[in-house]
């Protein structure tokens, strides 16, 4: 089995996919340089599984990733907790006062907001991976850069940690979603990850979550993003806990139809 994750060895994806896998008696770890890239392997089956954020206990809610699953043969069938523990790397030597320049994903740069408070001098680069970061600072040789990254990235690219813990919240934590191609997949559980555009009408989406309070649907997140190419009109990803529904599944989603514009099952697990 061909799974993709975000990033090089050494990243919290590729952790989070090795964990997932461990069960398994043969897969293959395929890294991507973009969350477009996975999701247009995924999509053309290239691929059978995929390893991706979704939510940070920090920073909440990832959208550069959810974006793009809109409109897209694709949903997941599981979901992952993976602990985020930021470290300094910097070459071997190295002294926090050497250090100018900081790269990493900006979801990590955006997770250790205290520290960059604490430290001004340091200017904050985003880079495409954390681990591809920790494997540019080894390249570029320079004294001056540092690189926000895991243990395991750090180590793997021989660099030296200057800080480590320096994750705002210390219970940092990112959640994963474990997805597959729509065809592969019958999907079931107690959780329901929905996307949907609702008419543009007073009251709309209020009826909605209303209808899920008196179905016994216990509604789990709800973010609000841009829908391209409607200025100002905005589509809606919902969580949804079924396990306390008191109607069919396949009901639900009739409703859910009939009141929306545009529904999408992002995932049920």
């Amino acid at each position: 089995m061909k799974v993709g994750y975000l990033g090089v060895p050494g990243s919290y994806s590729e952790a989070a996919l090795q964990k997932e896998c461990q069960t398994m008696e043969e897969f293959e770890a395929i890294g991507y340089p973009n969350f477009q890239a996975i999701i247009d392997a995924l999509a053309s089956k290239r691929i059978s599984m995929a390893v991706i954020p979704v939510e940070n206990s920090t920073t909440g809610f990832i959208a550069r990733s959810a974006d793009l699953f809109r409109h897209q043969p694709i949903v997941a069938v599981a979901d992952r907790f993976e602990s985020v523990q930021h470290s300094l790397w910097a070459l071997p030597g190295s002294q926090l006062s050497d250090i100018t320049d900081v790269y990493s994903h900006p979801e990590a740069l955006s997770q250790c907001d205290t520290f960059f408070a604490a430290n001004p001098q340091l200017t904050q680069h985003a880079y495409t991976d954390t681990a591809q970061a920790a494997a540019f600072i080894q390249r570029s040789q320079l004294p001056h850069q540092a690189a926000i990254a895991s243990q395991r990235a750090g180590e793997l690219y021989g660099l030296e940690a200057l800080r480590q813990d320096i994750q705002t919240e210390e219970s940092n934590t990112t959640r994963f979603y474990i997805m597959k191609h729509q065809d592969n997949v019958q999907l079931t559980g107690k959780q329901l990850s929905l996307y949907l555009e609702v008419r543009h009408e007073p009251g709309a989406l209020s009826k909605l979550l209303q209808v899920f309070g008196l179905l016994d649907c216990n509604l789990l997140s709800l973010n609000a993003r841009p829908i391209p190419g409607k200025p100002f009109a905005y589509g809606f990803y919902l969580e949804l806990d079924l396990s306390q529904m008191s109607i069919g599944f396949n009901d639900l989603m009739k409703i859910v139809d009939k009141a929306s514009d545009y529904s999408q099952i992002l995932g049920r697990f």
